[in-house]
């Protein structure tokens, strides 16, 4: 079994996106290094991915975008 680290690589990888491009879509706050650098470290296990995110997660690999996206 995956763990959730790996998985949310993978979803990330399956959207075709950047660490960036997904931590926009999660509607992370900071400057783009830092958000970029937090969703890396989800990815490597150094930070805890909150329920709300894995959530999120999976309403994206569904199709849905926030109000206002463009890929």
């Amino acid at each position: 079994m995956a763990t959730p680290a790996a998985e949310l690589k993978v979803a990330r990888q399956i959207l075709g996106w950047d660490a960036l491009t997904l931590a926009r879509a999660l509607r992370l706050s900071g400057t783009p290094e830092k958000m970029a650098a937090r969703v890396l470290a989800m990815e490597a296990g150094q930070r805890d991915i909150s329920g709300p995110v894995q959530v999120a997660v999976e309403a994206l690999l569904s199709g849905w975008r926030p109000n206002g996206w463009t890929d």
